[in-house]
């Protein structure tokens, strides 16, 4: 019978992709504008992480959708936003994450068959229920959203953790808005969760062009030393029904490019993108898709 050791498995690992987490899909038009949303009020699919950005928008959306890409990902969500109904806002999301990606080094295995591939089949739910309170004529905005994680995995077991997250947007004037967003203030270890500090940028410039950026770091880290993680994106209006978006991201050394179109109309939108690694081989490609209707 031939073995493998540990060392080989756990060289294995390091040189695996690292996961991604359901709470950095910012939703299929956030990702072809390289993963933005953080100071869109109008994004419903980062509603997670936006819904103080949320609050300064009256509206009442709903969007559904998901994403395929490598390490057999599957992910999917439905999201809603309403701040409308009353003064006060409420935003909630459920993601669900299939993928298969290399345990940790804790869980592997001492020993492993020289023929036998290691899978690490791992599904991945969340909940988030988000509130957040406008002010000054829907200028400014505080909210704070709590969630709960659970997963399943094939090596790791099963664990569960909740936490909470706090944001605050505001629009100095009308084509201008910032987002702030600390993610995860609690240092529970929750392998699903990161601690991140995120700053958003948005611009519209008119009704048919924008520009959004965003900055994101480890939360209570120095971000001169913590990896700094850079996305920035454009929406074109092309006609009323037709809209298309472009981006690119820098995030743990990986440089990433997307686009993606959306059908407009006055009730429902739908939304798709195209997002891949710079100098992947093979390629590596995610495949998003949603569809957000209008109350």
């Amino acid at each position: 019978m031939h073995f493998r050791k540990l060392s080989a498995a756990l060289f294995l690992v390091y040189a695996a992709p690292k996961p991604a987490m359901a709470d950095d899909w910012a939703g299929a038009r956030g990702d072809a504008r390289g993963g933005t949303g953080l100071a869109s009020s109008t994004d419903v699919g980062s509603v997670a992480t936006n819904v103080a950005t949320a609050a300064l928008t009256e509206q009442y959306d709903m969007t559904a959708g998901g994403v395929a890409g490598p390490d057999s990902t599957w992910l999917g969500r439905v999201a809603a936003v309403d701040s409308r109904t009353s003064v006060v806002a409420l935003g909630a999301s459920y993601n669900y994450l299939s993928d298969d990606l290399p345990p940790p080094a804790a869980a592997l295995p001492g020993w492993a068959l020289l023929d036998e591939a290691l899978t690490n089949t791992t599904l991945h739910q969340g909940l988030t229920l988000g509130l957040a309170y406008p002010f000054l004529d829907r200028r400014v905005a505080i909210g704070v959203t709590g969630r709960f994680d659970w997963r399943a995995s094939e090596q790791e077991g099963d664990s569960d953790g909740f936490n909470f997250s706090a944001s605050m947007a505001a629009r100095p004037y009308e084509p201008l808005t910032l987002a702030l967003s600390v993610q995860n203030v609690l240092d529970l270890g929750y392998a699903d969760t990161r601690r991140l500090v995120d700053l958003g940028v948005r611009y519209d410039i008119g009704s048919y062009f924008a520009v959004e950026g965003q900055l994101r770091t480890e939360w209570m880290g120095n971000p001169l030393e913590e990896s700094l993680a850079e996305h920035f994106g454009a929406d074109v209006g092309v006609t009323e029904w037709l809209r298309l978006g472009a981006g690119w991201s820098h995030e743990d050394g990986q440089h990433r490019v997307g686009g993606g179109l959306s059908l407009v109309s006055e009730k429902a939108e739908l939304d798709y993108s195209l997002v891949g690694e710079v100098d992947s081989s093979p390629a590596r490609l995610w495949h998003g898709l949603d569809l957000r209707v209008h109350f």
